[in-house]
């Protein structure tokens, strides 16, 4: 498995994330086991891909799917997407339940970085 893949909602809290992490101490074991993260424009994913096409593109390319709450209606919903379409041993989708916390209290940000290495 690559790692995880930040979609375009967080990507730019994925540094923040990667440097919680590495404080936790927990960044370098990650790598030993060739774990990275990345950003959807790391492999030119259009930021307008819709969910179905970025859930399917993180399967089948071994990605955790890194992403904020995502509430789309257009046909293809990431929720309806996991609905039908996940089955064990898929891979997960990790959300990120409060992008302003996240953003604001250190402890909250230190307990998802905690959880996303754990997982």
């Amino acid at each position: 498995m690559p790692g995880l893949l930040a979609d375009v909602n967080v990507q730019g809290h994925l540094p923040y994330l990667a440097r919680l992490i590495d404080g936790l101490g927990l960044l370098a074991m990650l790598r030993e086991f060739a774990l990275t993260l990345r950003t959807c424009p790391e492999f030119g994913l259009d930021r307008s891909l819709n969910d179905r096409s970025l859930w399917t593109y993180c399967q089948a390319n071994g990605w955790v799917l890194f992403t904020d709450n995502r509430n789309h209606e257009d046909e293809n919903p990431l929720e309806a997407t996991i609905q039908d379409s996940w089955h064990e041993g898929q891979l997960p989708v990790l959300t990120l339940a409060n992008k302003g916390k996240f953003e604001n209290s250190e402890a909250y940000a230190t307990r998802v970085a905690e959880d996303v290495a754990d997982l």
